[in-house]
């Protein structure tokens, strides 16, 4: 049977208000393999019974591509082999968990832009951060909307939990597919995503 770990990536500031909302939803789904990512700790430790993993990491809008390269490594080198890994914003609602056969190596909302809005993040960022006043001046390339939630299989989480580059990064969606594509790894458009899972501002 394939095995899905969603990994809900929130901060220390909206935990107590989406901690009961994401435990209610899964719970209501009759599904355990999840987990709520939080920054901002001195040490990485997690609790499987109350579904938390707290991270040594930035835990500022700035600190997502650290936040969620780290909680890809941790869940990948300490827990039960999954077959893939779902990474999901705290507002994302789950309504039926995604058929492994709509799944490929990196699947999600895929948007083709070769732009975007550069200043996007700036003033999300803390104020100690150098990104909250500098545009992106990266590349684009073909990726998976952090907003709606993507999959990444274990086959290819090789190539991801080990790299370093993330503090020159802002944006962690696009970030990823940057990473993916050095290893000829493209994302693939889920069809009719919104019918197993959708950002609730959506």
């Amino acid at each position: 049977m394939t095995k899905i770990l969603y990994l809900f990536i929130t901060c220390q500031k909206n935990f107590d208000n989406k901690y009961p909302k994401i435990l209610s939803m899964m719970n209501k789904l009759n599904y355990t393999d999840y987990l709520i990512v939080v920054g901002g700790y001195n040490t990485n430790s997690i609790d499987l019974i109350n579904k938390v993993l707290k991270l040594n990491c930035n835990d500022f809008y700035e600190g997502l591509p650290e936040k969620v390269i780290k909680s890809l490594k941790y869940v990948y080198e300490n827990l039960y082999k999954y077959d893939f890994y779902c990474k999901l914003d705290d507002d994302v609602d789950i309504y039926e968990i995604m058929p492994n056969t709509l799944l490929s190596n990196y699947s999600g909302t895929v948007s083709n832009q070769f732009t975007g809005d550069r200043r996007w993040h700036i003033g999300k960022c803390s104020t100690f951060s150098k990104f909250n006043t500098t545009e992106y001046k990266g590349i684009y390339v073909p990726w998976c909307s952090g907003g709606d939630g993507y999959f990444l299989s274990y086959d290819i989480m090789k190539y991801v939990v080990n790299d370093t580059t993330y503090f020159d990064e802002i944006y962690e969606d696009l970030y990823i597919a940057k990473l993916l594509r050095i290893n000829k790894i493209y994302p693939t458009h889920i069809p009719n995503i919104y019918t197993y899972m959708k950002p609730n501002d959506k």
